[in-house]
């Protein structure tokens, strides 16, 4: 009997413990169920990573009542893991791993197999007594996955209670909740792509709007600049024209004001020392780096005066042709995401196309114009030389006459003299009257005759400078009496000696500086400027006089301001300069004179030239 009763006083032992043990085990399980959907709860829906760790390890701490955990991502450029967030993890720990990397964990190894472990020992965690914040001795903590559909993220690393240790049980919950981790990091940042995605593909289908329409080099910098501050979220844009590393034009600044460059700017990057840049112009690479204070390529006195920490230098190159160079920088170190250089390299590409695009369309532009006005010239000579040669002989058939009649008055004068004083006086005038309208129809006659040669030119080379300086002389007694002051003044750099027809210019001059005179008969002052400007020699006679009608095309045979003008003049002048390959252009304000301009090119002579017909 007595044996038969404590049989079953143990079996009902045995029943209590294993109850005991079971609601122990249900209890855990609910705790970590409940664990489980607070992390899924708290994590659900968000797009920032970062925020999703810290939220998960505050509630798989908070509710295992555990103080460290810390998790490692694996980095989407190189594949190595990096610390992306921690709680109760000791400041030494952190330093050590910033400095020297993770070093010999078992990490590496269960990012790899993506089977969770517990690191027991310092043979498994060498760094093991340095981790916990507070405590400086070994503590085992269970290193599970980050993964899911068998492809890992991370690692989750959340240690134990000094001196214990997890059951398989609790080794597999981690390895639960580190799957459920990873699905939300997962979905966060397809979110974020698809998102960036999105918002990249509006942002490039407005540059390509922006850029394809004007084909204006600025508008196309102007939008390039913006869509890259918009889409990548950097601080600076500066794009640089030129292939040349040694003249690189700085076309373009976008964001935050730049310490040193100025739009306008000419850079040359072997001064600055600047090796980097100068690659990626050279050699048509891009280049990206994640911190500038620390990459051996770059001058970081430079980066340093330039206040740049991150940056992607792109070169910009179409049709084989480099172009110049598209620079993104940030100012607190970055990494680069090969979506985020995907994105730079479409914008340096479409940037490359629109910039060559509008360089072709401007030289298209260019050569039509100059096409219409090598026309112009063309039409203007022909007219010119038919209405020279019917010029040349009216003046012959009317300067015949005007000598005959100019002999008459000689003779008429001769023959009244001897008649009484009050008649020979009366006749005298009327004579004077006569010879002064031939005396002005002659005139007339000259400048036709002038008009009918003017195609025949002698080439020598002459200093323009010093013709202008003779025709300021030549006119100023003129000038003076008629109370206007004449001035002479230097532009641009000097002139070098030209290959043309001075007497020929010259005339141009004088009819010029002499219109400007008689637009003035109250008085007034006129300028004469000259020198080498873009390239061509140029003359400017301008006057504060009351300017030209509005409308009027004074270089237009007959065409006149003046009374007693013939409206030769200027057309004489026009078709000298035209001769001489030459432009000439006429402004004016109504009130505020009129400004003539002559523009010769700078060269030499054709082989053979001289008299030139």
């Amino acid at each position: 009997m007595a044996s038969q009763a404590t049989g079953r006083d143990r079996r009902h032992t045995e029943c209590e413990e294993r109850l005991r043990e079971l609601a122990d085990r249900v209890r855990k399980r609910s705790r970590e169920l409940a664990v489980l959907a607070e992390v899924a709860a708290r994590i659900h829906g968000q797009e920032d990573v970062a925020g999703i760790l810290e939220t998960a390890l505050q509630a798989i701490l908070s509710g295992l009542g555990l103080q460290t955990a810390w998790v490692l991502l694996e980095d989407e450029r190189d594949g190595r893991l990096h610390l992306a967030a921690h709680r109760g993890v000791s400041g030494a720990y952190l330093k050590t791993v910033s400095e020297h990397g993770l070093g010999e964990c078992l990490c590496r190894e269960v990012f790899a197999s993506g089977k969770g472990v517990q690191a027991r020992n310092t043979t498994q965690c060498p760094r093991m007594p340095t981790i916990v914040d507070g405590l400086e001795q070994p503590v085992a903590h269970a290193c599970v996955p980050l993964a899911f559909d068998g492809t890992s993220r991370g690692v989750l690393n959340v240690a134990a209670r000094p001196e214990e240790q997890f059951s398989e049980e609790e080794l597999s919950f981690l390895v639960t909740v580190g799957r459920q981790v990873c699905l939300a990091v997962e979905s966060a940042r397809h979110l974020k792509a698809e998102r960036l995605y999105n918002q990249e593909a509006r942002a490039l289908a407005a540059l390509t709007k922006g850029i394809g329409e004007p084909l204006d080099p600025e508008a196309v910098l102007e939008a390039v600049g913006q869509t890259a501050l918009e889409v990548l979220r950097v601080d600076r844009v500066h794009i640089l024209l030129g292939s040349d590393a040694r003249q690189l034009a700085v076309a373009n600044l976008a964001g935050l004001p730049h310490p040193e460059l100025r739009k306008g700017q000419v850079l040359d990057l072997a001064a600055l020392g600047e090796s980097l840049h100068r690659r990626a112009l050279e050699e048509q690479r891009r280049f990206d780096i994640e911190d500038w204070r620390k990459d051996d390529r770059v001058n970081k006195e430079l980066a340093r005066r330039w206040a740049g920490a991150s940056g992607v230098v792109l070169p910009l190159v179409a049709r084989k042709k480099t172009l110049g160079l598209l620079v993104l920088t940030c100012t607190s170190p970055r990494r680069w995401t090969e979506d985020q250089l995907d994105v730079a390299d479409a914008l340096a590409s479409q940037a490359s196309v629109a910039l060559e695009n509008a360089r072709l369309y401007e030289k298209a532009r260019r050569a039509y114009r100059e096409l219409n006005e090598a026309q112009a010239r063309i039409i203007q000579s022909e007219k010119m030389a038919v209405v020279g040669t019917f010029a040349s002989g009216l003046a012959h058939e009317v300067r015949n006459p005007l000598n005959s009649i100019a002999l008459q008055l000689s003779i008429l004068e001769r023959r009244t003299a001897p008649l009484p004083t009050g008649v020979a006086g009366e006749i005298k005038e009327l004579v004077g009257v006569i010879r002064e309208e031939v005396r002005r129809l002659d005139s007339l006659v000259g400048d036709f005759l002038q008009f009918s040669r003017s195609n025949r030119l002698q080439f020598r080379p002459t200093s323009l400078d010093a013709l202008l300086d003779e025709v300021m002389r030549l006119l100023r007694p003129e000038a003076r009496s008629a109370g206007v002051t004449l001035r002479r003044q230097r532009i641009g750099t000097p002139i070098p000696d030209l290959r043309v027809d001075p007497e020929k210019v010259k005339s141009v001059a004088i009819n010029l500086v002499r219109n400007a005179i008689e637009a003035m008969p109250g008085g007034g002052v006129v300028v004469v400027e000259s020198g080498l400007v873009d390239d061509r020699a140029v003359m400017v006679v301008r006057d504060n006089g009351p300017g030209l009608p509005d409308g009027l095309d004074v270089f237009q045979l007959f065409v006149t301001t003046k009374a007693q003008g013939t409206g030769l003049g200027l057309s004489i002048a026009q078709q000298i300069v035209l001769e001489h390959g030459g432009e000439i252009a006429a402004q004016s304000e109504r009130g505020r004179g009129a400004t003539f301009t002559v523009s010769l090119p700078v060269e030499r002579e054709p082989a053979g030239a001289g008299e030139h017909s």
